[in-house]
């Protein structure tokens, strides 16, 4: 068949495709529409299109995305256009682009599942469904991103920093120090402070004990709950005996004893009696 100026256009207006022997026009079709030969697709879906079964479907290898057929890479694989990246979003959507030639999750999303899906970064106090999800240091997923043990939470920043393993460690916020404040089981609030870059304790607080620890300064006949907060104004170890401090040569004046102004006459009689026994 001799192929005209003027039959090319009447092809072209009737969307007609040549067939792959050159001896005729086949109708050029689109997805899901009737086909003879792959060219019929191609046309109209791109080559990444085939004619299955009579109809013109994307090749195994692609995904049908704006009426073509694109060929389909993960996270990590080669990319010449962002369809390429299909990860089942489309437009608004789209979570995976192509970058320098590489298919790449968007900002603040991670490849999971082979390069076949983007989760979106978690961050602390949010929900996570594995370790790579939480972004940032000193996070772990136990449901939601939480601190890391030896990290501690830091809401200001929202974020985890690392606690200070001892006094003089260095620092940049308070709440690094908190672990030298007290105990876990007796904890000693504000006792500790970051100061000049390095873990020390609060102007109201003492270190004691090995390794030392940071506990307020409780004189006698103020409420506590460990001898180490006890002290008498001369800076004397005391003790904690029925919740109120007490120390060996406390005198009942209301300048040793602090609170103990207010304390009934057989409470202070008994403080001051077992005070007599441990100065013994």
């Amino acid at each position: 068949m001799i192929r005209t100026k003027y039959s090319a256009w009447v092809s072209s207006q009737n969307e007609e495709a040549i067939n792959s022997t050159h001896k005729g026009c086949l109708k050029e079709a689109r997805n899901g529409e009737e086909c003879v030969q792959h060219i019929q697709c191609h046309s109209t879906m791109s080559v990444h299109s085939e004619c299955n079964n009579g109809v013109c479907a994307c090749a195994s290898t692609a995904h049908l995305e704006t009426d073509r057929c694109y060929e389909t890479a993960v996270i990590g694989g080669r990319c010449v256009v962002d369809q390429n990246c299909f990860l089942g979003e489309t437009g608004a959507e789209r979570q995976a682009f192509c970058v320098r030639g590489y298919c790449t999750c968007q900002l603040q999303y991670s490849p999971r599942d082979n390069g076949t899906r983007c989760v979106r970064d978690a961050a602390l106090g949010e929900e996570c469904e594995d370790e790579l999800q939480c972004a940032g240091l000193g996070l772990q997923c136990r449901g939601t991103c939480r601190c890391k043990d030896n990290w501690v939470a830091f809401q200001d920043i929202n974020a985890c920093v690392e606690s200070a393993k001892a006094l003089d460690d260095p620092c940049q916020y308070d709440v690094q120090c908190d672990a030298l404040a007290g105990t876990a089981e007796a904890p000693s609030p504000g006792a500790s402070l970051c100061l000049g870059g390095v873990c020390t304790c609060a102007y109201d607080a003492r270190a004691v004990g090995t390794p030392p620890r940071c506990w307020r300064r409780k004189r006698p006949g103020q409420d506590c709950n460990r001898d180490e907060e006890c002290v008498s104004e001369e800076d004397e170890p005391g003790y904690c005996l029925s919740g109120r401090c007490t120390c060996k040569t406390c005198s009942p004046d209301a300048r040793d004893f602090g609170a103990a102004s207010s304390l009934s006459p057989p409470l202070a009689a008994t403080i001051l009696s077992l005070a007599a026994i441990f100065a013994r």
